[in-house]
This record gives C-alpha cells, sequence and structure tokens, in this order.
C-alpha cells in the first residue's frame, strides 16, 4: 500500500489529503505539522485578529478519524527517496509532498519588531493592540492594510508606511480606490520605514514585508531550490516522487506566487498528478481582501497588455477583454461580478466590451452567453 506524506497543514497541505481522499486514494495518508490541527490564515488578519469568534480549523478533528488521515504535530527535517524523519520518527513515504509555506520578512529596526503569519503572531498582536497604542505598519501589499483595519478596529492609532498604493498588480486601478480609503481612515505615509523615522513615537512596529519560502526541510536533499522549491507544471520536484506546493514552490520560469487560491489550486493538481488522471482546465487565478469596510476581490489578470482592453463597469468594477475573451476581472463589493468573470473565464464565454460595461445588463445575463 502507497504511502503520502505531507510536510504542512495549512491549506495546500489540507487539501492534498482532503483532495487525495476524494478521489479514491486507498493508501496511507499523513500531514506532519507543529500546529495542532489544520489552520486557515487569511481569517487571522481580520476577524481573529479584533476578537470576533471565529473558527479557524479546516475540519472538525472527527473529519481525519473518518478520512484515515494521520495527523503528526511535529516538525519535518528532512527526507530523502522512500522516507521523511522528524526528529523522533521516521515515516516511509512513496510520495512526499512540501507543503511548508513561507515565513514573513522583518525590519532590521531598534524596535522590537513584530510579524504576521502564524496563530502565534495573532496571538502576540492581540495582547498589545488596544485603544491608544501607537502602531506603525510597514509594507506595500495586501496584509498592512488589512492589519491597519483589524488595528484601527482595535482602537490604535496607526500610521502605514507603504512605498507604492498596494496591491495594483492584484486589483488594478481599484487598488488607488483602496488606497485613498485607507488614507482617510489612518495615517498614511507613501516612503518606506527605516532607521531614520521618529520610531520613538510607536509603541510597537509591525512589518509585512513579504515572505521567504519556507525551504529549510528542502535544503541538502538534492531538490533544485531557487526563491522557492522549483516544479513543474505538474508541481514535480526534479526528484521523483517529491512534489512541493503553494507558498513554498515556483513554477520554473515563473515568478513564486503566496496566495491562498495558489495554496489550493497545486494541492488540486498534485492529487492528479499522485492519482494518474488529468485534470480539468484550471479555474482563474481568485484574489480577495477584507480592507476599511470594502470587499475587494479580483480574479484573473487585471493589468492590461498592450493589445487588450480595459472596461469599466461603474466605478467599483474593471475588465481586462482580448478581443471577445475575458482576462480578468476586478471588483470592489460585488462579489456576483467576481462569480460571473470567473464562470465566463473558466467557460471561454465570448464578451462584447460595451455589454460589460453597460450596468443596466444583469452580469449574471452575459454568463449564459454562449
Amino acid at each position: 500500500m502507497p504511502n503520502t506524506v505531507i510536510l504542512g497543514g495549512s491549506v495546500a497541505g489540507f487539501s492534498v489529503a482532503a483532495g487525495l481522499r476524494d478521489a479514491g486514494y486507498t493508501g496511507s495518508v499523513t500531514i506532519i505539522d507543529p500546529h495542532e490541527t489544520a489552520l486557515d490564515r487569511p481569517p487571522l488578519s481580520t476577524e481573529y485578529l479584533v476578537g470576533d469568534d471565529v473558527d479557524l480549523a479546516l475540519a472538525p478533528d472527527t473529519w481525519f478519524t473518518d478520512n484515515a488521515v494521520t495527523w503528526v504535530q511535529d516538525t519535518a527535517l528532512g527526507f530523502e527517496s522512500g522516507a521523511v524523519w522528524t526528529a523522533n520518527q521516521r515515516f516511509a513515504a512513496d510520495h512526499i509532498v512540501i507543503a511548508t509555506g513561507a515565513t514573513p520578512r522583518t525590519l532590521d529596526l531598534p524596535e522590537p519588531v513584530y510579524t504576521f503569519r502564524t496563530l502565534a503572531d495573532a496571538d502576540a498582536l492581540r495582547d498589545v493592540l488596544g485603544p491608544g497604542v501607537s502602531v506603525a505598519i510597514a509594507g506595500g501589499g495586501l496584509l498592512a492594510p488589512e492589519l491597519a483595519t483589524s488595528a484601527k478596529q482595535l482602537g490604535a492609532q496607526v500610521t502605514v508606511y507603504t512605498p507604492q498604493v498596494p496591491a495594483t498588480e492584484i486589483f488594478g486601478e481599484l487598488a488607488e480606490q483602496l488606497y485613498a480609503t485607507m488614507s482617510d481612515q489612518v495615517e498614511v505615509v507613501p516612503r518606506r520605514l527605516t532607521v531614520d523615522e521618529e520610531l520613538d513615537r510607536f509603541d510597537l512596529v509591525i512589518a509585512a514585508v513579504g515572505v521567504e519560502p519556507a525551504v529549510q526541510v528542502a535544503e541538502n536533499t538534492g531538490v533544485t531550490i531557487d526563491d522557492g522549491v522549483v516544479v513543474d507544471e505538474h508541481y514535480r520536484t526534479n526528484l521523483a516522487g517529491v512534489y512541493a506546493i503553494g507558498d513554498v514552490c515556483r513554477i520554473h520560469d515563473q515568478p513564486r506566487q503566496d496566495h491562498w487560491d495558489h495554496g489550493r489550486a497545486s494541492a488540486a493538481r498534485v492529487v492528479h498528478t499522485i492519482m494518474g488522471t488529468e485534470p480539468d482546465a484550471p479555474l482563474p487565478q481568485w484574489v480577495w481582501s477584507d480592507q476599511f469596510g470594502h470587499d475587494a476581490q479580483a480574479v484573473g489578470r487585471v493589468i492590461p497588455q498592450a493589445h487588450e482592453h480595459l472596461v469599466h463597469r461603474g466605478d467599483n468594477a474593471i475588465f481586462v477583454v482580448d478581443g471577445d475573451q475575458l482576462i480578468g476581472a476586478a471588483a470592489l463589493d460585488e462579489r456576483m461580478i467576481i462569480r460571473a468573470a470567473t464562470r465566463i473565464i473558466s467557460r471561454g464565454i465570448a464578451v462584447d466590451p460595451e455589454q460589460l460595461a453597460d450596468t443596466d445588463i444583469s452580469i449574471r445575463q452575459l454568463t449564459r452567453k454562449r
């Protein structure tokens, strides 16, 4: 009976285990992770940080028993062909899936700097954020505005240092609206946070300045590492039987992706690789962010290339169109638009840019065209 050992139990690793069982895999499945159970990270910076009652578990404990998935609360230290080991145990493994995620970068400052990635990080910030606390948040991606939103909700005095409009590559022109909203809610300083700032005015600093792939378990194993574990389009490494998914990996000749949806999608692809089955056409990349009252979502690519057209639908939605094919969409507080765009892109439904722009035409109506 084959053995699959998954190193890491966040959304990517857990999704492999769930996907294998859903596909009828009869071999053993083991997840090795230092946490007590599989946790979902996106709520950490929003609901969980502000004290809302939110269940972070990706599945109840009974799921692991019912699906014969073994959860080992430990840290994998290394592997070789056919085996994985921790400090105290060794596991036979016909298939090894590296899903160790990433670790946050920090800032070299004389003041203590908090980072944010894990449940422990969120708990540490919950203990210190509160009314009257002055906090500096540094970062130019999605995390900094989300943390700023939560910190303000907790009563803190927030200053965000960002050298650019956050997440322009994700939300396109709509990122400017998000930036304007953030600037109305908290102090925004349009530069990097460095030692030259008056840091004494802050009670604490949070670094939201990106992540590094957590490749330590793959070092000295023969696996190719270059800004992540390098994989092919099937998420196979250069070693037979070893795969890498989620934030820790990078498809050769492509930039690394570090977001939730890539973890889920790469896990689904590895399940097909292990099972020897052909996947359906992949869904377009989906990213979302909750910040300062806005539900920002994007699907596909929203930065048009030279031959493509940018289409506006009111003030809160944009589309990128190539001929009659939809390439991507972004929207603020318009979930139905993102759902419709996902359907249109994944099914290759032809679109008329004028109809996309016409707010009098239901976006759902456009999904029914063939």
